[in-house]
């Protein structure tokens, strides 16, 4: 009797064991998500409950060079999945000496460790909407 509460509780702890990095990929951590292509930066908060600060490039829609880019600095509440979407106030840095203020649009969700969404600039910029995927780069990516 004693053996078979002993396999039983063995075999918990191997299940436990092989799920436990399933649910640490199904739910963001601290840290920044980076998409490394499009240089897109998604930072969460310490507690992982909102996205602390997202930036994205300006993608000329006809010539496709980088002219620009936009940073959302306030708290952008996650939804359960992990994903998060916003509309909203953004600083849009064009080269002018003073950042503009702008509504933009990102969606995100969040899989496999990863964000996959979309963010879109204001009209009356050239610049056309990103689909980026930023993965886990840690805490400190820079060392």
């Amino acid at each position: 009797m004693h053996r078979l509460a002993r396999l039983a509780i063995a075999v918990a702890l191997m299940s436990a064991c092989a799920v436990a990095p399933a649910l640490a990929a199904s739910s963001p951590k601290r840290g920044y998500y980076i998409d490394p292509k499009l240089q897109t930066y998604i930072i969460t908060t310490k507690d992982v409950t909102a996205i602390k600060s997202f930036q994205q490039p300006c993608f000329n829609s006809d010539s496709g060079t980088q002219n620009g880019s936009f940073i959302v600095s306030r708290k952008i509440k996650l939804k359960a999945g992990g994903g998060f979407s916003y509309t909203g106030k953004a600083k849009i840095y064009t080269g002018d000496p003073a950042p503009k203020i702008g509504t933009v649009t990102i969606s995100a969700s969040f899989k496999n460790g990863k964000y996959k969404g979309t963010a879109t600039f204001p009209k009356g910029y050239a610049c056309k909407p990103a689909n980026f995927s930023a993965k886990y780069y840690g805490v400190n990516p820079q060392g």
